[in-house]
């Protein structure tokens, strides 16, 4: 596959940004007290660099992100979980190159029939799902959960309307010329919030129920953030290199 002049120019910028972020004092990693020890804005710039340039340029700057992360948690580990949790060349790399391939592909498909409330519908299951094992986890001796430690009705309740108005709000989100973007940004993203989580469940440096709420606490804010910017930043660049 060939790379153009301009993709390799758009990797040295966006990666430049990555690097920026990460340098700035509060910018790239946002420093909270959980297992995880930062919450990122990094992914930003690789789901950008796959709805301008394309899966091979997403997966490009999505591996700078992975280095940076990488070089950064050997000089300086935000807490020792994360020492030797991204010390794991799996789960530092794998999820951030993927980032950029997925954003990618679903600004392109979210465009497709359906596909829309597809995206919308999944979101709200998964959010109804995790809110429903956070009831349960943090729930216990209250009204959410039973004695058998099973989900009362009102914790039912609670996530179903949790997932309806996240597939609502998803809904509106990925409407009109914004829809591929928002769409690269939600799965984007969750791209890098459950592929790092789930690797560190997977090779056992994080316990189920501790990412659960990792990914609470970072994936839905996270996702918010990053659908409100790189919609911002995605139409700004648009014009930018149209006009250039």
């Amino acid at each position: 596959m060939r790379v153009t002049t301009r993709q390799i120019v758009m990797v040295g910028l966006l990666g430049a940004l990555v690097v920026v972020l990460g340098l700035a004092p509060v910018g790239g990693f946002i420093p909270v007290p959980t297992p995880a020890g930062r919450a990122t804005t990094m992914h930003i710039p690789v789901i950008l660099a796959g709805t301008l340039e394309g899966p091979v340029v997403g997966a490009l700057v999505g591996l700078l992100f992975g280095l940076f992360s990488y070089i950064r948690n050997l000089m300086e580990p935000a807490n020792p979980v994360a020492a030797v949790m991204f010390a794991d060349p799996l789960v530092t790399f794998l999820p951030r190159i993927l980032i950029g391939i997925v954003a990618h592909y679903a600004f392109r498909l979210v465009k497709w029939p359906y596909t829309r409330a597809g995206v919308a519908a999944v979101t709200g299951l998964l959010v109804a799902d995790m809110s429903r094992r956070a009831g349960l986890l943090y729930g216990r001796g209250s009204a959410l959960v039973t004695t058998e430690g099973a989900a009362s009705p009102g914790l039912w309740l609670l996530a179903v309307l949790a997932g309806v108005g996240i597939t609502v709000g998803a809904w509106f989100v990925l409407s009109g010329r914004n829809a591929g973007v928002g769409a690269a940004g939600l799965l984007g993203t969750l791209t890098n919030t459950v592929g790092v989580l789930g690797l560190a469940t997977l090779r056992g440096y994080l316990p189920a129920q501790v990412s659960l709420t990792v990914g609470l606490l970072h994936g839905l804010p996270e996702m918010l953030v990053a659908v409100v910017l790189v919609t911002l930043l995605d139409r700004s660049i648009r014009r930018a290199t149209q006009g250039a």
